[in-house]
Parts: C-alpha cells; sequence; structure tokens
C-alpha cells in the first residue's frame, strides 16, 4: 500500500510540473497584460509592403504578402503578437498566422532590435480587409508594457465572375499537361486532367459548364493538380478562361474530348502502371516451354511431366479465373486509391465487379457496365 501512495505521489507531481511548464509562458503573458503603460514608446510596427503591391487591383481568390517591420526599444522584450480583431473567416485567409517573426541583425540596429514578418492572406471576398497586428512588449525591468497596431490597409478587391467561362484560376501562367478520357457509364465520360501553374489558385480550379455532372480537385502538389470531371458523351470539347496577371486579361484554354476505348482506368497514366502479372505470365510459358523441350530432346523420364502438368494448370488459371466481388449497398468507390480521394460513386444496391489490381490499402475494381475505381481493402 505504502509503494502504491509512492507512485501515485510521484506521478503526481510529475503531471503538476508538467501543466505548469506548458501554462507557464501562458501566465508570464497574463501577468505582463496588467502592468500599466510604459510612459515613452517602447515598441513600433510598421508595414513595409511596396505601395505599388497594395494599391494594384487585387481579384478574389488571390493571395497577397503584407510585410511587417517592428522595432523594440530599450531591450524591451516581445510578449505577443496577434490580429487586433477577429478575423471574417469568409472575406479573407490567413495562411501563416502561425509563423514566427525573424530577427533581422543589423549591426547599425544600436539601441533597438528590429523583427520581420511576411504574412499571406488569400481573398475570399470584395469587402476583404487586412487585419491590423496587436504588437506587445514589456519593458527591461519588466514595470510597464505598451502596444503598438499597424496601420490599415485598404484594399481595391475585383469579382472576376462575371465572366460565365471564368474557371476560378489566376495566375502567371496555366497550362493542361496531359488528359485521358473514358467512358463512365451508357451516357456520360469521365476525364482526368492535370494541371500546372505559376502562382496559381489551383485550388479553386471548376469547369464552368454547367453540363457537368460531377467534378473535383483529386491532388495538389509542386504547383500542379489531378482534376476529374464526370461529363454528358454529347459533349466534344470543353474550354474554360482563367485570368493571366502578367497580361491582366481572361486568356481560353480548350480541351477536346477524345475517348480511350481500352480496359485501363482513366487515372492510370497517373499513377505506374503493375505489369507483374503479364511479367510472371511471360515465365509460365517459358519455364514450360523449357520443360517440354528438356523431355523431347534431351531427358524422357514420365516424372517429368508432373511440374509440366501442373504449371499448365497454373497458367489456365492465371490465365482465366476472374476475381469476382459483390459489392454492397453504400459501399464507396473512389476515383484515385487513396483516403482523401473524390468519392466516384456509392453503391445502391448490391452489384458484381472483378477486381483488376491493387494499390497499398485499395482494390482496382471494374463493374459490368465499364465503370472503374477503387475501393478499400478489408
Amino acid at each position: 500500500m505504502k509503494n502504491f501512495l509512492k507512485q501515485f505521489l510521484f506521478l503526481f507531481v510529475l503531471f503538476f510540473l508538467y501543466v505548469y511548464a506548458e501554462d507557464d509562458t501562458t501566465l508570464e503573458k497574463q501577468e505582463f497584460l496588467n502592468l500599466p503603460l510604459s510612459p515613452s514608446k517602447i515598441i513600433y510596427i510598421k508595414n513595409i509592403t511596396p505601395t505599388k503591391e497594395l494599391n494594384k487591383t487585387i481579384y478574389i481568390g488571390q493571395t497577397i504578402k503584407v510585410t511587417y517591420n517592428l522595432l523594440l526599444f530599450s531591450n524591451a522584450k516581445l510578449i505577443s503578437t496577434d490580429f487586433d480583431t477577429t478575423i471574417n473567416t469568409k472575406s479573407i485567409k490567413p495562411l501563416n498566422a502561425e509563423s514566427e517573426w525573424e530577427i533581422q541583425d543589423d549591426e547599425n540596429n544600436e539601441g533597438f532590435q528590429s523583427y520581420q514578418k511576411t504574412y499571406i492572406y488569400k481573398i475570399l471576398n470584395k469587402n476583404a480587409t487586412i487585419p491590423q497586428i496587436k504588437a506587445i512588449a514589456v519593458s527591461f525591468d519588466k514595470k510597464y508594457q505598451d502596444v503598438a497596431i499597424s496601420p490599415k490597409i485598404n484594399l481595391d478587391i475585383y469579382n472576376l465572375k462575371n465572366n460565365p467561362k471564368y474557371s476560378g484560376i489566376i495566375a502567371d501562367n496555366l497550362k493542361i499537361l496531359r488528359t485521358k478520357t473514358k467512358a463512365y457509364d451508357e451516357k456520360s465520360n469521365i476525364m482526368v486532367l492535370e494541371l500546372e501553374g505559376q502562382n496559381a489558385n489551383l485550388e479553386d480550379f471548376i469547369f464552368p459548364d454547367t453540363k457537368i455532372i460531377k467534378q473535383g480537385i483529386q491532388n495538389i502538389e509542386d504547383n500542379k493538380a489531378i482534376y476529374f470531371c464526370i461529363l454528358p458523351k454529347t459533349i466534344s470539347s470543353l474550354s474554360f478562361d482563367f485570368f493571366s496577371l502578367p497580361n491582366n486579361q481572361f486568356q481560353t484554354l480548350t480541351i477536346p474530348i477524345l475517348v480511350s476505348y481500352d480496359n485501363v482506368a482513366a487515372q492510370d497514366d497517373i499513377k505506374p502502371k503493375n505489369i507483374f502479372l503479364l511479367y510472371s505470365t511471360l515465365f509460365l510459358i517459358a519455364g514450360i516451354l523449357i520443360l517440354l523441350i528438356v523431355y523431347i530432346f534431351l531427358w524422357r523420364n514420365k516424372w517429368l511431366l508432373l511440374p509440366i502438368f501442373l504449371l499448365s494448370i497454373y497458367l489456365a488459371w492465371h490465365l482465366f479465373y476472374r476475381n469476382d466481388i459483390i459489392l454492397q449497398p453504400n459501399q464507396t468507390i473512389k476515383i484515385l486509391p487513396t483516403q482523401n480521394s473524390t468519392t466516384l460513386f456509392v453503391v445502391e444496391k448490391p452489384i458484381e465487379a472483378e477486381i483488376i489490381g491493387s494499390h497499398q490499402n485499395f482494390y482496382k475494381i471494374i463493374t459490368k457496365d465499364g465503370r472503374i475505381g477503387w475501393i478499400k481493402k478489408r
């Protein structure tokens, strides 16, 4: 019993020390916030973004950068920096609010310490405003506090959605790397395309055509995006506009719909193909032929017929066996073998399908009506 009490007290002390260590900084900040204001200014903050960058027209969906310089005098200590008021996240989205202020090393900075930080914002609404930054410092002797608030920044924001062909993309440059289209069902096709853009909001891309049945972004990485859409078979081409920042005007891109009638999924050209089945089949055939040649010309031993027979049976199974499954209601079929992939369709009633491949934790399946997708292994 004594040992148990000792262990309990030991764990309690450790827990107390952990909580105290976690909250020590917060408690210190709260203590400083109750200090009286400093009789002289010890902290300044100013916007050092080039004026031409903030005075030019900003477009909804565009990201902008605002750089601030913060100065501390008389060996003051920076306590906190935050937005002065609550941000309307439906109008503007800070992308790096949690990043640290960088100390500026300069031998000429005598008597003060300089910090710098660039905030990145995405404009979501015409009424968006740049939030003011509030910085708090405490004097060297920890007897006073001082507050500095950055000046207001007004923006000229323009909405490009008045163009009915606008795809939502604003970019220095945008191009289509490749596309592939395949029959999805009796009435529609599925197209997968890869986009590449410089200084582009690829996450906002959308085909403006109202005939599109379903569409979405699959993945964005290294200025490239994989995108899919399901469209009626009556559509022979798709076109859309993006806004070119260097040219300050819309540019049109057109995609011809060329349907591929092979048995390969529309997204296969994005993922490496699995050629294991092909190689294994060739090895089986080669092994059978070699054993037959040995039996006929070199060694007529009846026991040699046994491996030839077994390999032939395995080859026939390998070539003709169908790995059929029954897809159950509410089972989700995805367009790519990833957890975050967009849903291709949800099974409404039990349907037959064939497993035609696999990738990590997913099976690649094809339904009787020719739809190809991925299901999670169970």
